[in-house]
């Protein structure tokens, strides 16, 4: 599937777009949709056409946004596809007007972002829009990409929404790899082995070789605290870029046959980092798990004689935060310690930051971080109003203010949480760094202690409010 993977040069998205597009689209969706789309994609003007790194534009707010009012929450699927595919800039801008008018009008949410790399989506769908989806994927998006379109990759767990709303936005690059793009070549495709093949390679390398095989976790930090593949070099990584130095750094002193291992959530961050190592490095051959860790996790629950290699949680940029491939709790929670694998982010807007909180503590404290402030903040508006909406908008108190956004409601991790501080008061918190809780709140444990210092008890514990891991 990925051989021929950069092999040709797309043709031109609007000669596509006129050519073969009422073709191959749903025959369900409402033609005038396709041809509102058509007659903008012909208006955008010569300027903003060669802007093509505008993700602000015009044409992005005058389109209808996902009808998710259409569809039942509780029935949304998450998936993801990416590809990696040369675009040129005029057929950007067409494609984000294509994507944001036809996804849309499935109700799809969602973050695709799309630039002259390639493509790379993470979207929910509602499952009865789920074979439409897969028409508009094979018959109209493969076809773009030369064929080779990675197949919609399903998520392991589901509930509600796990997206807000519908964006698509144009980048430099699909993922920031910190490296000049010339000193490498993305059509150097690394190997995708379907799950099956992962799990026999692995399982029999040390037998076949005398030695364990160099496998790298290509995901940050925060993501392999919670879950990873046994024997695995997981670097101590904020971003991709410090992944993608960790990764040069472990293979430095290596044979170039030396044969290397690597893994991440879909499979793009593996993509790219193996044509590196391959392009830039001369390796001779580098392995990723084709889908990654999601599609290892639906092949491994469908196996009843093997034991997964991977321990423990998926993490996942959405609102589900995460998807179980297996029982294990493997880090702890940031304010009593106790196994976890369960994140959330601080409920107080100016924190917001990112904490493994255990459902017992989440529901003590407000699913706030338990920093005086921030608990005091948002314990103080909840009690004080029981509404925290109404018509007109927000309940306003004292200044301070529960946030919603469009599409936040009935979301996974939202259903039961509401975010309150104050308009116009920033994050505390770098916004392009995910600060460490630790450097904020100390060892788990440590915050706790602020209450004593302050004379203060600790919130009762609200038992039946605590949510399942």
């Amino acid at each position: 599937m990925f051989r021929r993977l950069f092999s040709q040069q797309s043709t031109l998205l609007r000669k596509t777009v006129h050519s073969k597009t009422l073709a191959a689209f749903p025959k369900a969706l409402a033609p005038t949709v396709l041809q509102i789309t058509m007659s903008k994609c012909s208006e955008i003007p010569a300027l903003q056409q060669a802007n093509a790194f505008s993700t602000t534009s015009a044409l992005e707010r005058n389109f209808p946004v996902s009808k998710i009012e259409n569809y039942d929450s509780s029935t949304y699927k998450t998936l993801a596809f990416y590809k990696f595919h040369p675009l040129t800039k005029p057929e950007l801008e067409a494609l984000k007007e294509k994507l944001l008018a036809d996804f849309g009008e499935l109700g799809i949410v969602g973050r695709i972002y799309i630039s002259t790399e390639g493509i790379n989506a993470q979207i929910a769908c509602p499952e009865e829009c789920l074979p439409k989806l897969q028409v508009y994927h094979d018959e109209y998006l493969k076809p773009m990409f030369d064929g080779d379109l990675m197949d919609l990759n399903i998520g392991t767990e589901h509930g509600k929404r796990s997206f807000r709303a519908l964006h698509v936005r144009i980048r430099k690059q699909l993922i920031a790899d910190g490296l000049d793009p010339s000193t490498y070549d993305l059509t150097n495709v690394p190997s995708h082995l379907s799950p099956a093949e992962w799990h026999e390679k692995l399982t029999t390398y040390e037998e076949k070789h005398g030695k364990k095989p160099i496998l790298i976790d290509m995901r940050n930090h925060y993501e392999s605290k919670i879950g990873f593949f046994d024997g695995a070099i997981c670097p101590d990584a904020d971003t991709y870029k410090d992944s993608i130095t960790a990764m040069n750094d472990i293979c430095d002193n290596l044979p170039r046959d030396q044969e290397i291992f690597m893994y991440c959530t879909g499979g793009i961050r593996c993509t790219k980092a193996g044509a590196i190592l391959q392009s830039a490095s001369g390796f001779d051959t580098v392995h990723l798990v084709e889908g990654g860790i999601t599609s290892y996790g639906r092949w491994i629950e469908e196996q009843k004689d093997k034991e997964s290699l991977f321990r423990g949680k998926n993490f996942t940029f959405d609102a589900r935060m995460g998807e179980k491939i297996t029982d294990e709790l493997l880090g702890k929670c940031q304010l009593c310690g106790e196994p976890c694998n369960r994140y959330q982010n601080c409920s107080h807007a100016s924190c917001n930051i990112l904490m493994l909180c255990c459902p017992s503590c989440s529901s003590q404290f407000l699913n706030t971080c338990a920093r005086l402030q921030c608990y005091d903040t948002v314990h103080e508006f909840m009690d004080s109003t029981k509404e925290h909406y109404h018509p007109a908008g927000p309940v306003l108190v004292d200044g301070v203010r529960a946030f919603t956004k469009q599409g936040e409601k009935n979301m996974d991790a939202t259903s039961n949480r509401v975010v309150i501080g104050k308009k116009g008061v920033s994050c505390d918190h770098e916004h392009t760094r995910r600060t460490r809780a630790i450097e904020v709140l100390g060892e788990p444990g440590e915050v706790l202690k602020e209450w004593a210092k302050a004379g203060r008890d600790l919130p009762p514990k609200h038992m039946n409010d605590i949510n399942a891991q």
